[in-house]
């Protein structure tokens, strides 16, 4: 039996990691987490208002002067991909244990922010009250 491109049915992904590398896939995940933190993620909503998600689709990094986030140094603001250089409607910002996006909304008044820690739950809040102020700050609230 194949799929629907005549390529042969492997069975779930999970069973094609163990059958490849002979642990089960909890295992890899087990390790991942043991070198670098369990993930802790989150995605908010705030409100804003259509010239405010303008600005913040065209943010400039300029307009992001804080050095630190969640008590780490910052080592990139991104406003386009790193990989094509194309605009990310947005802002990244990432330090050594955590990270933050914010994009305004296609459809609705609200910018959106993105959170991941890899320290704990008090330190991904940490990042998400900061990335609200870095956020409103640039919009000039």
């Amino acid at each position: 039996m194949g799929d629907r491109q005549g390529r042969p049915d492997h069975g779930p992904p999970g069973a094609e990691i163990t059958a490849r590398t002979g642990k089960d896939p909890g295992e890899h995940y087990r390790a991942l987490t043991a070198e670098f933190g369990t993930p802790y993620y989150t995605r908010i909503d705030a409100p804003a208002t259509p010239e405010q998600k303008a600005r913040l689709a065209h943010l400039t990094l300029e307009a992001v002067v804080e050095s630190e986030l969640a008590g780490e140094s910052i080592r990139a603001k991104l406003t386009r991909a790193p990989g094509n250089g194309a605009p990310i409607g947005g802002l990244k910002v990432i330090a050594r244990s955590g990270w933050f996006a914010a994009r305004p909304s296609g459809t609705e008044n609200i910018y959106k922010i993105y959170a991941e820690s890899f320290k704990d739950q008090a330190h991904l809040d940490a990042i998400v009250r900061e990335a609200q102020a870095m956020v409103n700050r640039s919009l000039g609230r």
